[in-house]
């Protein structure tokens, strides 16, 4: 009987040890899913191989029966997403460019898609607590290739500006705007994260690599990027930071300042005069030949309201706002013949009652993260970082012409919507929203 007994312990170790293995291996597999979505470097590969992780996650799911893909965490943002693909594709039959609504409609399942698989892959409590890191080591990548860039004027493969001669960094995006959008929105990262450590040494860091990227970011000539990363700096400085650290910041400025100022003076000149043009020249182009870049954003928000009321609110179609831009403009765009935004897109292509149910959604989190941060004074500190990467999604949907074939931000969504549920950090007598 012990013998009995001892077989089938040693089996049922055997197949928790090989369901361990085959956990870690799905997770590998996601994982290198998730940083090719953050380096696009061929959009082929990162289409195939996202295919086969969709199928090895769909064998998981059917071999392991504990797993749960669609819960009470997931399930209305889940809804949307396949509401909007359906209707994406339903829109086939009215749009007048056929081929891209086709193309469309394509990503829009890739994005559900991948919240999916993400909003399960996120779930693991140690996954949830330093997922942050992912993103922060990220973005000092990013700021990695941009200083390449610049130094050597060379630029990777996927750039705008390959084989061209050229300073602007793009890093691992088609163009500046992108980098400087995915900069902008993972700024929280950088400045939260050391203060969830408590480490002064990583403070120092921290300081100086957002420094460093708000520059780039001036040679980018992002100018709405250039806004809210001051914006998010300042209220660091003045309410994230320590008193002792600020005085450390001032003299981190103060030092690099001098620094530049005798080893690189023609690039802190180069530097102040692009942010002392981008800022300056904010608000006096309106009669001008060339229009501000938020100026084009300015008109192109009344240009969106009446292409959507020519719809009678349904949407012109799944990536068909372009035709109808260059058929005839009644506002001055500058040529520009796409939203610029992500909820002006939202809005043409797909009508009011998808914006409406995105707003819901987005607003829904922002709400959560808020009362995360209120009910919980010992986890403060990492509610509000996620509270404010959420926040700067606002400024940064406005900066590359589309962000339609970006899906890394809906592995974003994923974690912020997991993060911010009242599941997982209210009370559960108190559990109501």
């Amino acid at each position: 009987m012990r013998k009995e007994e001892a077989i089938l312990n040693s089996a049922v170790l055997k197949l928790s040890y090989n369901k361990i293995r085959l956990d870690y291996l799905v997770a590998l597999l996601v994982g290198i899913s998730i940083l090719l979505e953050y380096f696009p470097i061929a959009v082929v590969v990162n289409k195939y191989y996202f295919m086969f992780v969709l199928g090895v996650c769909v064998i998981y799911a059917l071999i392991d029966k504990e797993v749960v893909i669609i819960n009470q965490v997931n399930y209305v943002p889940v809804m949307y997403l396949l509401a909007l693909s359906a209707y994406s594709l339903l829109s086939y039959n009215w749009s007048v460019d056929k081929q891209i609504s086709l193309s469309y409609s394509e990503a829009i399942l890739k994005k559900a898609l991948l919240f999916i698989v993400i909003s399960v892959f996120s779930r693991n409590n140690s996954i949830k607590k330093n997922a942050h890191w992912f993103w922060y080591f990220l973005v000092l990548s990013y700021l990695s290739i941009a200083l390449w860039e610049i130094i050597t004027w060379k630029h990777l493969p996927q750039s705008i500006l390959y084989n061209s001669a050229s300073f602007i960094p793009t890093g691992p995006f088609y163009g500046p705007n992108h980098l400087a959008a995915v900069n902008n929105l993972l700024l929280p990262f950088i400045l939260f994260v050391p203060e969830l450590k408590h480490n002064n040494c990583l403070r120092f860091i921290s300081f100086l690599c957002a420094l460093i990227t708000l520059s780039i970011t001036i040679v980018e000539g992002a100018r709405i990027a250039i806004i809210s990363m001051l914006a998010m700096l300042l209220f660091s400085f003045f309410f994230l930071y320590t008193r002792p650290m600020r005085r450390i910041g001032l003299l981190v400025i103060a030092l690099l300042v001098i620094g530049l100022g005798i080893f690189a003076k023609p690039l802190i000149v180069f530097t102040t005069e692009k942010l002392q043009e981008e800022l300056g020249s904010i608000g006096q182009e309106s009669q001008s030949f060339i229009m501000s870049s938020i100026k084009i954003r300015t008109n192109l928000i009344p240009e969106n309201l009446g292409i959507l009321a020519q719809s009678k609110f349904m949407g012109v179609g799944a990536g068909n706002v372009e035709h109808y831009m260059l058929a005839g403009r009644i506002y001055r765009t500058a040529g520009i013949s796409n939203s610029h935004n992500f909820f002006l897109e939202l809005m043409s292509n797909y009508g009011l009652l998808f914006l409406l149910g995105f707003l819901y959604i987005y607003g829904i989190w922002l709400y959560r993260l808020w009362r995360a941060i209120k009910m919980n004074p010992d986890k403060k500190k990492y509610y509000e970082m996620y509270f404010f990467v959420a926040l700067m999604f606002i400024p940064t949907a406005c900066l590359p012409s589309t962000i339609i074939w970006d899906y890394h931000y809906w592995i974003l969504f994923a974690f912020i919507n997991e993060i911010s549920h009242p599941a997982n950090w209210m009370p559960k007598q108190n559990e109501q929203i």
